[in-house]
């Protein structure tokens, strides 16, 4: 990567910017976009008015569902002047879409409203008198409507009548009856304490509810009708009025989006003496010569493009552009699920794409259960269909396994193993398994070590943990125990290589302590005997390879034991259960499994720093990361 500083006129800018956001090789310095910049007060009120311009385009593209993008591209972008003609004429698409939503709203409330009305007059249609009766006063009696439950009918009836109340059934509707109750004005609080005894529920009719309840009816549906014409008439009438405006409208959001690329560098532009701007980012070296030629083709040589190298201190801001094919999309994935490295850093994506389907085969060797992984990977559709290499390379290697193992759908004896029964020696699978632990962190440490002579850390590639110093430790540590356990010379030797390397991290531990002595040396001390201990702790932790790949075969021998006991069709049925169970949970659990051995002993290990992701200044659909 290159570090790039684009000087342009101010009147240039947004041509600029867009021919950088065009070329998609540019990304601005810091990623600060969109953020206030004092220094730029024209590109300030640019930035403004594209962002205003953005958000009235967004409100109509929510009005409209989306809005029309059959345009032709631009040949530059729009002037401040342009963005302030082009707000103007937005203001009033959005003045007028503004109005009809808002009378479209007040019809569908009035719609809703003549709809709940009809709800509630549903139980009064049976009735043949007008209900405005009802709801007048009476001189000498009270007159009630409301509704009980059905089972409380009879109740009520015979403690009104004690009363001289008169009780009149006309409806009944989810398990409750609909009451006139007429009551002597007298006893009118007697009546209604019983009413509320008896769950009585009050019905207020509207003031709508003036006639028969076939002609109320009537002229409520009557009404939704006319409310859904005006709604049609005001969809129609909306319509004519944004006719023949759909090859502006298109063009304005061509023209707002190549204004966009200059709005999102004004946070990071510097103004200079005599009105010139200074544009400061990062490119691929390999398309400098491509881009210098653009830029004098375009802006006829008004510029100054200066370039130099990522300085030392520069590392973590310095973006990583990093292309992967196609199968190894999946991977790369779950590398930045843990982070992105450092530009100049070794990237793991090879080295974690071999180790990690390396170790799923050897905890679910199996040359069924391998066959069946890849084989259901190639029926994956839509948004899963990018894990298909995956599931593929990770299902061929523990089909791979599966023949080392000799082992078909858990069962050993079908097939000759051409290395290893897991069950019938495991004791030798665990010593596969430390060694596979051992190779890959050896790996680790190697790659720990590059990061830190690429980042030019010398004194910590030497004397660090992660250095010359700690791979000295380990490999005599791992040696040293390997003579020991095996009975055999030359631990003096093994010993006296871990010895040195345990005090190169020592003194190397007290040389950055700045606490007075004796405490520095203490502390150093720990810090050096936690570097001995995470060794130790990191190989044990792939112990778990042997004893998954032990688990695997005994899971699948216990399935096949219990179908034995079974008739024959409960017998299949349980062994395809069974096969269905060992793939689905055990499957992702040594994925899992996998995966965790990756992160925290592999990445944890070897991520000095967390990157950036390199990524274009306007990310249109032909802007690409390119290869570094």
């Amino acid at each position: 990567m290159l570090h790039v500083e684009l000087e342009v006129e101010e009147a240039e800018a947004p041509h600029a910017a867009y021919l950088l956001a065009k070329y998609g090789v540019f990304t601005p310095e810091h990623s600060l976009l969109g953020s206030y910049n004092p220094d730029n007060s024209s590109g300030q009120l640019y930035h403004d008015a594209t962002t205003q311009a953005r958000a009235k385009l967004n409100r109509l593209a929510a009005h409209y569902q989306q809005l029309p993008a059959t345009a032709s591209e631009p040949s530059e972008p729009p002037t401040l002047t342009e963005l302030r003609e082009i707000n103007a004429w937005l203001d009033e698409l959005v003045h007028i879409t503004d109005e009809c939503r808002s009378q479209r709203e007040q019809f569908e409330r009035e719609q809703r409203h003549e709809a709940a009305l009809l709800d509630e007059l549903k139980p009064f249609k049976t009735l043949d008198f007008d209900l405005t009766q009802l709801a007048r006063p009476k001189r000498f009696i009270e007159t009630l409507v409301g509704s009980i439950p059905e089972p409380e009918l009879a109740e009520l009836s015979s403690d009104l009548t004690k009363v001289g109340g008169i009780v009149e059934l006309f409806g009944r509707q989810t398990g409750r009856a609909y009451l006139v109750v007429v009551c002597p004005q007298m006893r009118c609080l007697l009546s209604r304490a019983l009413l509320e005894k008896h769950h009585w529920r009050e019905i207020h009719l509207p003031a709508e509810f003036s006639g028969r309840p076939q002609e109320i009816e009537t002229e409520l549906k009557n009404l939704c009708q006319r409310i859904t014409r005006s709604v049609d008439n005001l969809e129609q009438s909306h319509r004519h009025t944004f006719e023949g405006i759909e090859e502006r409208l298109a063009y304005t959001v061509k023209l707002v989006e190549s204004a966009e690329p200059y709005a999102s560098l004004v946070g990071e532009t510097m103004a200079k003496p005599g009105g010139t701007l200074l544009i400061r980012g990062w490119i691929p070296q390999r398309n400098l010569k491509r881009l210098h030629a653009r830029l004098d083709a375009v802006l006829s040589g008004q510029h100054r493009l200066e370039t130099r190298n990522p300085l030392p201190g520069e590392r973590e801001s310095v973006p990583s552009a990093m292309r992967y094919p196609t199968w190894l999309g999946p991977f790369a994935e779950l590398v930045r699920g843990y982070g992105v490295p450092c530009y100049g850093d070794f990237d793991p994506t090879l080295f974690f794409t071999f180790s990690f389907t390396a170790m799923f085969g050897m905890m679910f060797g199996d040359v069924g259960h391998g066959l069946l992984i890849a084989f259901a990977a190639l029926f994956l559709r839509g948004e899963a269909k990018r894990l298909r290499p995956l599931l593929i390379a990770a299902g061929f290697s523990a089909s791979g396994f599966g023949w080392l193992y000799g082992s078909v759908f858990g069962l050993e004896g079908i097939i000759e193993p051409l290395w290893i029964a897991p069950l019938s020696d495991p004791m030798r699978m665990l010593h596969a398994a430390l060694w596979w632990g051992v190779g890959f962190l050896v790996a680790t440490q190697l790659i720990m070590l590059y990061n830190r002579i690429a980042a030019r850390n010398w004194r910590a590639a030497m004397f660090d943990a992660g250095g010359v110093a700690g791979l000295l430790l380990y490999l005599g540590g791992v040696v040293l125990v390997f003579l020991a356990y095996t009975d055999r010379p030359g631990m003096q030797w093994a010993a006296g290589i871990a010895i040195g390397g345990f005090l190169m991290i020592l003194i190397h531990h007290c040389a950055n302590q700045t606490e007075p002595w004796p405490g520095r040396f203490f502390l150093s001390l720990m810090d050096s005997l936690e570097a001995v201990f995470n060794d130790f702790v990191n190989t044990l932790s792939f112990m778990r390879v042997a004893a998954f790949s032990i688990s695997h075969v005994a899971l699948a021998l216990a399935i096949s034991t219990l179908s034995a006991e079974m008739g024959h069709t409960a017998q299949i049925l349980f062994l395809i259960f069974g096969n269905l169970l060992i793939l689905i949970l055990e499957g992702s659990i040594v994925a899992i499994q996998a995966l965790r051995l990756e992160y925290y002993e592999g990445f944890s290990r070897y991520f000095t720093c967390f990157g950036r992701e390199f990524k274009p200044l306007f990310d249109t659909p032909r802007s690409k990361p390119p290869r570094a």
